[in-house]
């Protein structure tokens, strides 16, 4: 990404020296477009995770080993520009459970839900969050992180089994 940046920058100065060397409208042109694509492209990255709300929601806050956990989230653009794509990186504690996520393109007052779900092995307590955003501009030449610093707890107790064949005590 940083090399595509590099590669524009130093276009837009041989078009800007090429332009005062020789005196061609052409280069000049050139260069005014490759500064405005830089431009447009750094506004646009820095609008891909301004403008989005991001809700979590947890059914149950207790969960039991062999046991499903199921989470559900809403990623919404409040902005007046689409978001070409978001990676939602999830950062919780909770072994095995996955809840990064890479979201399509998001239109003008747009919504995107998805759930997820992971099977509790261990037991303990675990942090669900802080979440990381990272949205870019269409050209790849700019990314944006933001990072989402709420965080909830779980609580993972042991497994259960059935006793039913103890004798009541007389």
């Amino acid at each position: 990404m940083s090399n595509r940046r590099n590669a524009i920058y130093a276009l837009l100065i041989l078009a800007l020296l090429l332009g005062l060397f020789t005196g061609r409208v052409l280069m000049f042109t050139i260069a005014y477009v490759l500064g405005g694509l830089m431009i447009i492209a750094f506004i646009f990255a820095w609008t891909g995770v301004t403008w989005i709300r991001l809700k979590r929601h947890t059914r149950t806050r207790r969960a039991q080993v062999g046991k499903r956990f199921e989470e559900s989230f809403t990623i919404r653009n409040t902005g007046l520009l689409p978001k070409l794509w978001v990676v939602v990186d999830d950062h919780s504690t909770l072994p095995g459970y996955r809840a990064s996520h890479v979201v399509p393109s998001l239109l003008l007052r747009g919504q995107y839900d998805w759930d997820n779900q992971a099977i509790c092995t261990r037991r303990g307590e675990y942090q669900l969050g802080p979440v990381t955003l990272v949205s870019g501009d269409p050209f790849g030449l700019f990314r944006f992180p933001r990072h989402i610093g709420a965080t909830s707890r779980i609580i993972v107790y042991p497994a259960t089994t059935p006793s039913n064949e103890f004798a009541i005590a007389s």
